[in-house]
Parts: structure tokens; C-alpha cells; sequence
């Protein structure tokens, strides 16, 4: 009876140890043009968010963390790694989101312009769900936090995590840089300058100018005549966005992308998957 009982308990809390596991938290979310704008307590007050790829940790407006102790200071550094200024950075105690509870968490002070939402008082970054799996569900509104691994299989690819999620693609056969910013505009942007790259299928057309905090540039729009292979998963043939000036480095996949696709980030483990 004894070795039965624990046989029982035992697999009673095998159970739970595998329910734990595979718990999943899912935070809703809204749009704002091509921002997506979660919900968090700062300990009992809600507060919009945006979510962003773009964003390493947690940026929040002034006007909120003052009320905060300050805890160090912040480097600002540039998509290309140069320095770029100095920030404050402060300790929130407690930062809840739906089915999540965060301790401890450092936020770094922004002037409330450079949050690009009237309705958010920060920013919410990649590292803040450090050791989740996360999964953007444009077609549920949901973002989706889980703790486990991807498997290796040739639609998942390594990834960086250290200021913007990005990872090596391939442009019609060439090895190139790609950042994946949910936060961005457009599907995919290709620096202009890339001309020994790739290859357009007509001449590009102008469309309308940009701006960063890093300058003023000129979009094209335009067709690729050639693929973009990310893993295994191809693109054949896709229309894009030429982007003039020095500071675009990289291909960029945006909004429209995400949008279009079902991607998951293993933040432990450094690796995406992209599906269709």
C-alpha cells in the first residue's frame, strides 16, 4: 500500500512539474499604426507598453520615473554600437503583466517624446521575458510567453538578443545582417547602397521620405528579382523598400512582416522560428 501511495504522489508531482512547464502566459494586446501596446502594472497603477524587438529592456517615460529610486545609469548606444549618451536608469520593485510578476526590474528614464506612442508611458523590450519563449500572435492579439526550448530544425536560426533581435539571412545567396523590429514600418527594408547585392525587377520608385533620431532618409519602393532565405524559409521575389543613408546597415523585417507570419523567439537559447 505504502509503495503504491508513492507511486501515486510521485507521479502526482511529475504532473505538476510538466504543467508548470508548459503554462503559457498570454498578454494580450492592441495597435497603435504599427506599435503593439500591452498592459503592466507598476506595482498597483496600469499602464500602456509597447512592446518592441527594436528594444533591448524596459524604457520608461520621466514623468513616471521620478517616482522611482534611482539605480545607475543607462549607456545609449546606436543600431551600429557607437555611444551615444547617458541615461538614468531606475529600480521598480514590481512590474506585473497578465499572469507575470517581475521583481527587481531596471528601467531606463526617456523623455516622453521618444516613447513614439501618445497612448504608452515606456517601452517593453526583448530581455525583459529573458528565459520565455515568446511568440507574437498578430491573428489572436496575443503575445505568448512559455518556458521551454525550439527544437533544431532548418526553419529555427540563431539569433542575437544583445541590443535588437537580429540574425544572419541570406540575400539572393549572399550572407547579410537582418534586424527583425516588430515596431518597424513596412515588411522589408533593404539599404539603397546594396546595389552589387541584389537585383530589382524594374527601376525603384520613390515614395516618400523618413526620419530617425539618426537622420533624415529617402524610401523607394521597388521588387526584388531574386529570394531572401531565412533558414530554411525562402522568399521569393518579394516587393520592398529601398532605404537611403549611412545608419541603415542591415535588412530590416517590420510590422508588416510579423504581421504576415508567426515567429517565436527562445530567448534562453538564442534561437527563431518563423512560420507562415
Amino acid at each position: 500500500m505504502k509503495k503504491n501511495l508513492l507511486l501515486i504522489t510521485s507521479f502526482l508531482v511529475s504532473m505538476v512539474v510538466f504543467a508548470q512547464k508548459d503554462k503559457q502566459i498570454k498578454i494580450p494586446f492592441t495597435m497603435d499604426r504599427n506599435l503593439i501596446i500591452i498592459k503592466a502594472k507598476i506595482g498597483k497603477v496600469s499602464h500602456n507598453f509597447i512592446f518592441d524587438t527594436g528594444t533591448k529592456n524596459i524604457m520608461l517615460s520621466e514623468n513616471i520615473a521620478k517616482q522611482y529610486k534611482v539605480s545607475g545609469t543607462d549607456s545609449m548606444i546606436t543600431p551600429q554600437g557607437e555611444f551615444a549618451g547617458t541615461l538614468e536608469k531606475v529600480l521598480l520593485p514590481k512590474i506585473s503583466f497578465a499572469g507575470l510578476t517581475l521583481k527587481n526590474k531596471e528601467a531606463t528614464k526617456m523623455p516622453q517624446q521618444m516613447i513614439f506612442s501618445k497612448q504608452a508611458v515606456g517601452i517593453i523590450g526583448m530581455q525583459t521575458f529573458m528565459g520565455y519563449m515568446i511568440t507574437i500572435d498578430y491573428k489572436n492579439s496575443k503575445i505568448i510567453l512559455k518556458k521551454g526550448s525550439l527544437l533544431q530544425q532548418p526553419n529555427v536560426i540563431p539569433i542575437n538578443l544583445d541590443n535588437i533581435l537580429e540574425a544572419k539571412v541570406k540575400l539572393n545567396g549572399k550572407e547579410v545582417l537582418a534586424h527583425f523590429d516588430c515596431g518597424g514600418a513596412g515588411y522589408i527594408s533593404i539599404p539603397k547602397g546594396w546595389d552589387t547585392i541584389y537585383k530589382l525587377k524594374s527601376e525603384p520608385v520613390p515614395f516618400r521620405k523618413g526620419r530617425t533620431p539618426m537622420g533624415d532618409f529617402d524610401i523607394f519602393n521597388a521588387e526584388l528579382d531574386g529570394d531572401i532565405e531565412i533558414g530554411s524559409y525562402k522568399i521569393s521575389n518579394p516587393k520592398i523598400s529601398l532605404v537611403t543613408g549611412d545608419f541603415f546597415f542591415a535588412i530590416n523585417f517590420g510590422y508588416e512582416f510579423f504581421k504576415s507570419h508567426l515567429i517565436t523567439i527562445d530567448t534562453q537559447n538564442k534561437l527563431m522560428q518563423i512560420t507562415k
